[in-house]
């Protein structure tokens, strides 16, 4: 069922972006393949911004969304047409020597593999962390809300929501599954924007390629059918350069307009795409420099900086609304906004500090090297770039020598990509932007050598045998990590969903747990939980980043078992949910009197409902008066 609804979402995705090139951009494409790229990409930014609308007037349910979907199919039947000439592109023969027939079957044979691969995990319930923190957490209140609701115990509920409309569209369909499978449907509209590009400004034997270094990269692979933004964020730029590209070379108005729509989209998706708008300044520079029209330039530009206000602004209104600071939760030393949510400057600061952090120096060395260190040093869940690249692009690293002049700016936007990657927050998946642009150069430079150089058919054999081992080692820890999930146990119904995530997420027992046994009356503290929201059903309090901020805050204030609990009555606290790993554990963030008070406050004034893996669920006898609290003895007495 919702393998057949993904399916249907992106007819309508489709069918919504033709209406808009036809009527409105006036684009004609002689290729179906790109008239299906454009079209679906820019349905998804339709869908986005309708879903948008839905959230902010609060008429958002699933009966709206059902109806949104069959509007949108019916308006396009017309152009099943098109699906089906794209169909018969992939299957067209191409002639080609019998070695280039054989990379092309061999590259085939993986990335079919891969996608393969990535829609059966998809089908499994979702568990990543940030998904169950925010992608899909704050979709779900908002649908469960009706409409657009703030959630001031989340700062990432600040950001931006591009994809996660997208994401709330599939949840009133359907399941999480059905999110996972949208989010993954973005993916492959972007492996399919590689081919095609790669197939029009490369070589038709080499195409398919340039998706397959890009998705066999085991980071990349993992977080595709997570319901994660990054490679999202990924399509949306690398689109923005396709349109720039189109327009410079069709001499098409329309798609500079296309250009500031996936930028825009880019930056609403992932933060971490802003500097898209100076690449995005500079495209449109060169272009104006070429054909020597200034004002058409600055209309250019005009138009580039509204349309991408014009996604950005639904969210920077919500912010100035609940915060008082449109850009919150950063630059609060500027804007303000900390009475409005459950963060602070000095917490912004300290999590900056973590992100500054991540990965293995910011030196200039450390940027020579990073080519090794990415490929041999870097560790999943860990400061040293939290994930994997694989060993394929540092094998085809000497490719790049083979690329001519038409590559440079393919290669101006990678180095910009990269540096400022490396300059920021160096988590590897945060490189999908990046790599995009890198696996279009690696096999261009691959092709140019190929072709235009003299190599023989042992030479060739030889370097399709060392991408081939490159591959083999890059999809054996992608499927290594699949079957350690093994989400084909859930596919086949040998375990059920509880059994599925009790295995994924330990805390898993306790969210369910709090869930039964509280009320909507109630209201948790989590405490080192993972906040992961999406699996909570009842009111809870968190904090983000920082998981024991309340707690301490709480406790600090006053060690009487009175002033306590009526701190705890204020917030509107019942119940608490912890880690007892990092609350009384060896790895403990409280100090020692913070222990003894929490301690003494759980055997005084709490009663233990539930104890799983480590997680402890207590109530708070707020309405009990105890001879300790009338005597006003300390808790840590």
């Amino acid at each position: 069922m919702d393998f057949a609804l993904f399916l249907l979402i992106f007819l309508a995705f489709h069918n919504s972006g033709q209406l808009l090139l036809n009527k409105i951009f006036g684009l004609k494409f002689p290729d179906p393949g790109e008239a299906v790229l454009f079209s679906t990409a820019l349905g998804s930014i339709v869908f986005s911004g309708i879903m948008t609308v839905l959230v902010f007037s609060g008429f958002i349910n699933s009966a709206v969304c059902w109806s949104i979907l069959v509007v949108f199919l019916v308006l396009g039947w017309k152009n099943l047409s098109q699906v089906k000439k794209l169909l018969s592109v992939f299957n067209s023969p191409i002639s080609q020597p019998a070695e280039d027939s054989g990379l092309r079957n061999l590259t085939q044979s993986f990335l079919g593999l891969l996608v393969l691969l990535s829609i059966g995990s998809a089908f499994a319930p979702a568990f990543a962390n940030d998904a169950l923190v925010y992608h899909l957490a704050v979709p779900k209140a908002f649908l469960q809300t009706g409409g657009l609701v703030h959630l001031p115990n989340n700062i990432y509920s600040l950001f931006p929501q591009q994809i996660e409309m997208l994401y709330l569209f599939a949840l009133a369909l359907g399941s999480d599954s059905l999110a996972q499978l949208t989010g993954l449907g973005i993916v492959f509209l972007l492996l399919f924007a590689l081919w095609q590009y790669s197939k029009k400004n490369i070589h038709k034997n080499y195409a398919w390629l340039t998706p397959l270094i890009f998705i066999s990269t085991p980071t990349f692979f993992s977080v595709a059918s997570s319901a994660y933004v990054d490679l999202q964020a990924a399509a949306y730029v690398f689109l923005a350069f396709y349109s720039w590209k189109n327009g410079c070379d069709q001499k098409q108005p329309g798609w500079f307009f296309l250009m500031t729509l996936f930028a825009g989209a880019a930056i609403a998706t992932n933060l971490t795409t802003v500097i898209i708008l100076p690449l995005a300044f500079l495209g449109l520079a060169l272009h104006g420099r070429t054909h020597k029209n200034l004002k058409q330039t600055l209309s250019q530009c005009l138009i580039l900086i509204f349309g991408s206000l014009l996604i950005l602004s639904p969210w920077l209104a919500r912010n100035y609304f609940f915060t008082g600071n449109p850009v919150a939760p950063f630059f609060m030393n500027i804007f303000g906004g900390e009475n409005a949510i459950n963060w602070d400057v000095v917490r912004s600061q300290m999590q900056f500090q973590y992100y500054s952090s991540l990965g293995m120096g910011h030196s200039f060395l450390d940027f020579l090297l990073l080519p090794i260190n990415l490929t041999f040093f870097s560790e999943a869940h860990s400061l040293k770039f939290d994930g994997h690249i694989g060993i394929v692009y540092l094998l085809l690293i000497p490719a790049l020598l083979g690329l001519d002049r038409k590559s440079i700016p393919l290669a101006i936007v990678f180095s910009v990509l990269l540096i400022f990657w490396f300059m920021q927050t160096q988590y590897i998946r945060l490189l999908a932007p990046a790599f995009a642009f890198l696996s279009v150069l690696l096999v261009t430079g691959l092709t140019q050598l190929f072709q235009k150089t003299k190599i023989g058919k042992k030479e060739k054999l030889f370097l399709t045998s060392i991408l081939t081992l490159g591959l083999l080692f890059n999809t054996s820890i992608i499927m290594k990590e699949w079957f350690r999930v093994d989400p084909l146990s859930y596919i086949l119904k040998k375990e059920s969903r509880e059994q599925y995530l009790t295995r994924q997420v330990k805390a898993f027992p306790s969210y369910q747990d709090a869930n039964e046994m509280l009320t909507e009356k109630d209201k948790v503290l989590l405490v080192y939980m993972g906040n992961l929201g999406y699996l909570m059903d009842r009111p809870f309090f968190s904090d983000t980043f920082f998981e024991d901020h309340t707690l301490t805050k709480i406790i600090d204030k006053g060690v009487y078992a009175a002033d306590i609990l009526n701190r705890l009555k204020v917030r509107g606290i019942t119940h608490v949910l912890f880690n007892f790993h990092y609350i009384f554990g060896k790895d403990s963030v409280l100090t020692m009197g913070e222990r003894a008070i929490f301690k003494n406050l759980l055997i005084k004034h709490g009663k233990q409902l539930s104890a799983k893996n480590g997680f402890l669920l207590y109530r708070f006898m707020l309405d009990s008066q105890s001879e300790n609290q009338k005597q006003s003895i300390p808790l840590n007495h």
